[in-house]
């Protein structure tokens, strides 16, 4: 899921001079260099320098998208994901009032979230900018999905009676511009989902370029509960229902930034779990010890990482964000 509007600047315009460096950061796949910058005016959080158009190929790889059969994960995880995305439908339901619709999902990847919606009635339409999986999308699931930005669909004012952004709005450098654009072509009272990760958790403050959830420079804009309200609110948006815990990210977030953090390769167990055909991290492998032990551990912080990362979540910490929000 890249970014619309990818060509401009950040969300943050403000000058250099008022921006602070916060720490580097280091991408695992390209081992390209980043700063986490704050804006002193604006508050935003991004990651610099936001790459170019040119080269986001070097760090959306095809493999981070999805292998043969739109698969990445091993089968029972995706089976979780699948259940949890046929949750939040109905959630967008209950507040929409009714069932079936017409939802459009924005950067829909290889489209389970977007099937959820089709498998209840509603009518479906994707944009996804990664070719091969917006071609799982249309052929295997027979989903409307098409490889171009938002705004270049020209769609109507008031078409949607809902619209989704799962895990999308932090790879876009400008998103006040894809919410007002998402926000024009929903009906008043319209649903939008969006989930991003949650940069005022206790699990990226403490952890720093360590954080699973950090991954530059594929994000290029970091959310705090309140900024993410106010810039849906800027848009139009009326914030109903919010959630603290994306159980299919959050668990194996935990697991992953300890092990980070302990000094292991970055992201070592999270490149074992993907096929074969959807590994990501490049260069020099990691030693047999380093696996080892990451496969001896990953049970036990995982046990670990219930009671943590649920406590976390009812007190408004954890490591995702779910927001569902209506259109005025």
């Amino acid at each position: 899921m890249t970014a619309d509007d990818s060509n401009r600047a950040p969300d943050c315009a403000h000058p250099e001079g008022r921006r602070k460096a916060l720490f580097p950061a280091k991408d695992y796949i390209s081992g390209d260099a980043f700063e986490i910058v704050h804006c002193g005016n604006c508050g935003a959080v991004i990651t610099s320098p936001t790459p170019p158009p040119h080269q986001l190929a070097r760090y959306y790889p095809t493999a981070y998208y999805r292998t043969s059969g739109g698969r990445r994960f091993p089968g029972p995880v995706e089976f979780l994901q699948r259940r949890l995305y046929a949750g939040r439908a109905r959630t967008v339901e209950r507040l929409l009032g009714r069932r079936g619709g017409k939802v459009i999902d924005v950067g829909c990847g290889p489209g389970w979230l977007l099937r959820a919606f089709q498998q209840r009635g509603w009518k479906a339409k994707g944009t996804e900018l990664s070719e091969p999986a917006a071609a799982f999308a249309r052929n295997e699931l027979g989903l409307d999905v098409e490889s171009r930005e938002l705004t270049d669909l020209n769609l109507p004012d008031g078409s949607f009676d809902s619209a989704t952004l799962w895990h999308v709005l932090e790879h876009i450098p400008q998103p006040e511009r894809m919410l007002r654009e998402i926000a024009r072509i929903l009906k008043p009272g319209g649903v939008l989902l969006v989930g991003v990760p949650n940069w005022g958790s206790p699990e990226s403050r403490m952890s720093r370029d360590k954080w699973f959830q950090l991954d530059v420079p594929r994000h290029v804009n970091h959310f705090t509960a309140p900024r993410l309200r106010k810039e849906l609110a800027d848009a139009g948006f009326d914030v109903r229902v919010q959630r603290f815990l994306a159980p299919e990210f959050d668990f194996f977030s935990f697991v992953q930034t300890v092990l980070n953090r302990l000094g292991f390769r970055q992201n070592l167990l999270y490149n074992l779990l993907r096929r074969r055909e959807a590994k990501l991290a490049n260069g020099k492998k990691a030693g047999w010890g380093q696996t080892t032990i990451t496969l001896l551990v990953a049970p036990l912080l995982g046990a670990l990482s219930i009671p943590v990362t649920l406590t976390a979540a009812l007190l408004g910490l954890g490591g995702s964000m779910t927001f569902y929000a209506v259109k005025r």
